[in-house]
């Protein structure tokens, strides 16, 4: 039989978050095979310091559990008892257990119904929070996309490419015999006409390139380019003149890789969304520890 200072004892106050009272018996009850394990210590110096470390990890977790509901209150979010105990019942019935066959499993693994109850609402609660609060505020852009993009460049295998086409001749004087030619002609023409290039009988085509695939001095002047534009690049011997035939820029990726890069985006957001959300909550949430 419990003595009555017994019972003040295990019910002593803790914290308070809001109009929410935590007890001692609350942060005991958590996880009473830890407890239990706790006080069988027979040091009774380890004892405390383990107790302690306990109680902290449990009630900070606590604190924090109850700082999110009543935040979700204020916002209309609220899960109500019937459905804990229709989450409860469909376990039940998905398992093809009884109440009692539950509690054993619980026990097992050191849980108590309550407890299991009690994470059941959080996890209700905060995939409300989610759809209802946080998902609505979570905007994702062009700039984003692009940021992103920028950032994990290697990671999704994309980078600006070049369709590149290439006349080589040896003096500057039939350079610009070439470039006279290109005025009323076609760059595939002049490359055939002029080019002392191996690839002159195909029009000049180089193929298609990234930065990284050309030498610096091309890479240079590439960065800058698009589609239609032209640039000589000074050899030891001779000069190239380049065309660059199409541009394809590491942005416009599938729609399938848009939306796994617009997901990413979104995990991000939402994390950041929702911890800033909580934040401005909590500066308005009375919370008081009683230890």
């Amino acid at each position: 039989m419990t003595h009555p200072s017994e019972s003040r004892i295990i019910n002593k106050i803790l914290a308070v978050v809001g109009d929410k009272v935590i007890t001692q018996y609350e942060v005991e009850s958590f996880n009473p095979s830890r407890v239990k394990e706790i006080y069988a210590m027979e040091n009774e110096e380890k004892r405390e310091e383990v107790l302690q470390e306990y109680y902290k990890n449990i009630l900070d977790f606590l604190v924090e559990q109850y700082t999110i509901e009543i935040a979700a209150e204020r916002e209309g979010v609220v899960v109500e008892d019937s459905e804990v105990e229709s989450a409860v019942n469909d376990v039940l019935n998905q398992n093809n257990i009884t109440l009692e066959q539950l509690k054993g499993a619980l026990e097992e693994r050191g849980m108590t119904l309550a407890k299991y109850k009690w994470q059941i609402r959080m996890d209700i609660l905060r995939s409300r929070i989610m759809s209802k609060i946080i998902s609505p505020m979570v905007v994702i852009t062009d700039a984003d996309v692009k940021k992103y993009i920028n950032s994990h460049e290697s990671e999704l295998d994309l980078m600006d490419t070049y369709e590149l086409r290439m006349i080589e001749v040896k003096s500057k004087e039939k350079l610009e015999e070439v470039k006279k030619f290109l005025r009323e002609n076609s760059f595939s023409d002049a490359a055939i006409k002029y080019s002392e290039a191996p690839n002159a009988k195909s029009g000049g085509y180089v193929g298609t390139v990234g930065l990284n695939q050309v030498s610096e001095d091309i890479a240079e002047h590439l960065k800058d380019a698009n589609a239609g534009d032209m640039f000589t690049v000074k050899r030891e011997d001779s000069f190239q003149l380049f065309l660059v035939e199409s541009f394809y820029s590491k942005y416009h990726v599938p729609e399938e890789k848009r939306k796994e890069i617009e997901d990413k985006i979104r995990e991000e957001k939402i994390a950041k969304i929702y911890e800033n959300w909580l934040q401005e909550h909590k500066k308005t949430i009375y919370t008081k520890y009683y230890h």
